[in-house]
């Protein structure tokens, strides 16, 4: 059965670290970025994920690069 992607799209993300309890536990938030191109190479974003992280005052723990496609029957 021949498939067809539409709809594709990508977001960057990245969790930053809002505080640490006196357990040590990690209380994270997250900044979504849309309009990513699909085909940008993932060393491109962790680069740009890099710089915008510079200029925060709350350090980055994780970047995510996330994707949704849709999958319909051609």
């Amino acid at each position: 059965m021949p498939i067809q992607i539409i709809n594709e799209q990508a977001r960057l993300r990245l969790r930053y670290i809002d505080s640490v309890d006196g357990e040590g536990n990690e209380k994270l938030s997250t900044r979504s970025f849309s309009g990513v191109k699909t085909t940008a190479a993932d060393e491109d974003l962790l680069e740009a994920a890099q710089t915008m992280a510079s200029l925060q005052t709350k350090p980055v723990k994780h970047v995510i690069r996330a994707e949704e496609k849709e999958i319909i029957e051609a």
